[in-house]
């Protein structure tokens, strides 16, 4: 089955200006967080090594910079988390219309067939996350790709040979990424089956409730097993992004 491209990116249609909006903002953020190393640096390196007579006032007028460059970035990230988390909301809600109205359409047969329970996720749990993937995702991969060739091209220019060292073992690190990538995306999948099957219990257990007091079986229905046995298993993005974080910002003190 291919996977339907342009029925993916069509959610963004309506939020294209906002959406577009963020990606910029995420830009800035990132090009400003390659600024601080910079800056350090010039007063290690430079400042201090030059006129020391002048070598304070200068040092209040970067510090002075660097307060204004770390209020605009955190006025940007206050724009990318809660416009992005707007976005992703918004888009899940057009998701679960669509998905509603679909699920309206189909046969009395589906519905023999499938489980309330597993629908329920379907409609709540799944399309969480894909909406997290949705305003995560393209701001995620825009900040990490720029810091990454921020980061480079400065440390190139700093010490070329010492950056082409460093840079040769993210082909390692990216074997790592995918290789656990791989394992956390079967056990998200199993994570989710299982939440479907805990939605099924829930939804049986509730809609007969009546029978279950009438009989005094709640003991029974708390023990369970399948009500308790869920593991929680982090989300992908969540995991990406620590492990680009543990790539790249490292990278950062060598500015310095």
């Amino acid at each position: 089955m291919r996977f339907p491209v342009k029925k993916f990116f069509s959610y963004y249609k309506p939020y294209l200006t906002i959406f577009l909006s963020v990606l910029a903002c995420a830009i800035i953020v990132s090009a400003l967080t390659l600024v601080f190393p910079l800056l350090v640096r010039y007063i290690t390196k430079d400042v201090l090594d030059g006129d020391l007579s002048t070598a304070l006032s200068e040092v209040y007028w970067i510090g002075g910079l660097m307060l204004v460059l770390a209020v605009i970035q955190n006025i940007g990230n206050y724009f990318v988390d809660y416009k992005g988390h707007e976005i992703g909301a918004r888009m899940e809600s057009d998701m679960r219309r669509e998905l509603f109205t679909h699920m309206q359409k189909l046969s009395f047969s589906f519905y023999d067939k499938e489980k309330t329970g597993q629908l329920m996720s379907r409609i709540t749990h799944d399309l969480l996350l894909l909406s997290e993937l949705y305003h995560h995702g393209p701001e995620d991969y825009i900040k990490y790709f720029v810091r990454f060739l921020g980061a480079f091209v400065i440390l190139f220019f700093i010490n070329a040979p010492l950056t082409i060292t460093v840079f040769c073992f993210l082909p390692f690190l990216g074997v790592f990424a995918l290789y656990f990538n791989k394992k956390l995306n079967k056990a998200l999948r199993r994570n989710k089956e299982r939440i479907g099957d805990v939605n099924v219990q829930v939804e049986d257990s509730l809609s007969g409730i009546r029978v279950v007091k009438s009989f005094a079986n709640e003991q029974v229905e708390r023990g369970a097993d399948l009500l308790f046995s869920t593991v929680s298993i982090p989300k992908p993005h969540h995991f990406r992004r620590k492990l680009n974080n543990e790539m790249l910002f490292p990278l950062n003190s060598v500015f310095t």
